[in-house]
């Protein structure tokens, strides 16, 4: 039959005037200089405004250059790597009133494997924006890219509120190499990157005088303000032992910050080597992954695959329906099949659901994984972990407590 909201014709239009300007500012660092192992500090110090971090993006210029052995500039066209920029960087964090809330360790094969099981393929057409493409791309060498925050910290992806009364920090570490920025298969080239801005954009929000004033009395009771997210931590096996069978003791976790989701995967003589594409993992011929949480074990039953002869349908699956179970949106891979093998045979354990009201204690997070032939030399294991992040903030006395 005819839905109700067919038939309400006198129903008025309802416009939405709470929020009366939308502008975004851009902060700078204090320090102008962009190095390897430089840190990177942005401060927003005036506390009276309202700003929405979800909605913010970091600006990014800059420029590769080649030189010979000589130290004459080549002419050479610069390959970069998928999301290049994301690893000029270590580690990014956010602060607020100096505790951190949120932060990604490695950032570009964190952000590199979020956006692989995140992005469909709208999505990885705007992510353009700050330098993805699957199959790297090339140019003269100059760059700027527009990262959303919300596709580094899973603090800006959840939390989608304004932040009241605060003092905020963005904190960037340039890594030690640049070398998995770039593609470089000509060994009398020598690689420079120079980082020349490095901005952050964040909306400020102004309200109506009855938004603010619900605002003003929520502040002036010093109310407990609760932010809920998911955190992106990411662990690193440098160097696995040549056999095919290896027990890996990743962490231990508290209850309150034990995994939801667990991504698994390998890369092969890939970390600054700059002939090799960084963005890219390796199956190493894997045919089993389990993941234990202390005595419990995911998945059920074992995977059986055989990269060899293309017997990985149900590790595809396990990628496909992950967007569906993290963000409860339709299936719609980025991937293909074939680009899947190729480009990031990810091992994606949905460990969400759980009988969370029985178990007290810490929580021994362990991968155990099997392969049909021996782990090539130079193999790393990568697991980044998804966990709940629970953070309160007292918008008068200024007082941020990590609850989990």
């Amino acid at each position: 039959g005819l839905k109700y909201e067919y038939t309400t014709i006198t129903d008025l239009p309802h416009f939405d005037s709470s929020i009366e300007s939308y502008e975004v500012h851009s902060y700078n660092p204090y320090n102008n200089s962009f190095r390897e192992n430089d840190e990177i500090r942005i401060p927003i110090h005036q506390q009276d405004i309202y700003v929405l971090p979800s909605a913010s993006s970091i600006y990014i210029e800059g420029q590769a250059k080649l030189f010979g052995k000589d130290g004459h500039p080549s002419k050479k066209t610069v390959t970069f790597t998928n999301n290049p920029v994301m690893y000029l960087f270590q580690d990014i964090r956010y602060e607020m009133n100096g505790i951190e809330i949120d932060r990604i360790k490695n950032s570009g094969i964190t952000s590199t494997i979020k956006s692989y099981i995140s992005l469909n393929e709208a999505e990885s057409k705007v992510a353009a924006l700050w330098g993805w493409n699957l199959n790297g791309f090339q140019s003269d060498g100059h760059f700027s890219v527009v990262v959303p925050l919300n596709k580094i910290l899973g603090f800006a992806e959840d939390y989608n509120k304004i932040v009241i009364n605060c003092k905020h920090e963005l904190i960037l570490n340039r890594s030690n190499s640049n070398l998995n920025s770039i593609i470089l298969t000509d060994e009398n080239v020598q690689l420079q990157i120079d980082i020349q801005r490095v901005q952050w954009r964040v909306p400020h929000i102004k309200v109506s005088d009855r938004e603010r004033l619900t605002l003003l009395k929520h502040l002036e009771r010093d109310k407990p303000i609760q932010m809920a997210f998911r955190n992106w931590d990411l662990y690193e096996y440098p160097l696995l032992p040549k056999t095919t069978k290896h027990s890996w003791s990743v962490k231990t976790a508290s209850q309150l910050e034990k995994p939801r989701y667990v991504i698994f995967c390998l890369q092969t003589n890939r970390k600054s080597n700059k002939s090799k594409d960084s963005s890219v993992f390796d199956h190493c011929d894997v045919t089993n992954v389990t993941l234990f949480l202390n005595s419990q074990y995911y998945p059920y039953e074992p995977l059986g695959l055989k990269f060899s002869e293309n017997k990985y349908s149900i590790l595809y699956e396990m990628y496909v329906k992950f967007r569906q179970s993290y963000y409860s949106s339709p299936i719609d891979p980025l991937l293909d099949l074939k680009d899947f093998k190729e480009k990031a045979p990810l091992f994606i354990i949905d460990c969400s659901r759980q009988n969370d009201c029985l178990k007290t204690g810490p929580v021994d997070v362990r991968l155990e994984f099997e392969c049909s032939t021996l782990i090539p030399d130079n193999t790393t294991a990568y697991c980044l972990i998804i966990n709940d992040r629970l953070v309160e903030y007292k918008p008068l006395s200024n007082i941020v407590r990590r609850l989990s």
